[in-house]
């Protein structure tokens, strides 16, 4: 039961932190468009946080997976904490061409999301 107890404290520290971190770039890009630092905070509004923690095992046939369908990302930003060994994301460049994100050790990626694209 301790080691639940552990990794709960855990999960949920990171948790703050991300979202911490989430609200320090929000002002960062608020204020690289020449608004005040709060401001996409503010028109947002009270922003939920949703956690998932997925364990892809190697796949003995990759050929064989589908993966997830191409997609937006609904919210305001994403901060994924990849696997350092395992690339699968990719992103879409120009519309039509498909690049592979190759993970490095210790860094996130931040996506934003529909909530923060102006097209």
């Amino acid at each position: 039961m301790h080691f639940f107890l552990a990794c709960r404290e855990i999960m949920s520290t990171y948790c703050r932190e991300v979202r911490q971190l989430g609200l320090r770039l929000l002002g960062a890009i608020s204020v690289s468009l020449g608004l005040e630092e709060d401001y996409i905070e503010k028109v947002l509004g009270e922003q939920e946080q949703h956690m998932a923690v997925n364990y892809y095992p190697r796949c003995p046939e990759p050929d064989l997976t589908y993966g997830l369908p191409k997609h937006t990302d609904p919210n305001a930003l994403t901060i994924l904490l990849p696997d350092p060994h395992v690339a699968g994301l990719q992103v879409l460049r120009d519309g039509d061409q498909w690049i592979v994100v190759n993970p490095r050790p210790n860094a996130l990626v931040v996506n934003l999301g529909d909530q923060i694209q102006v097209t």
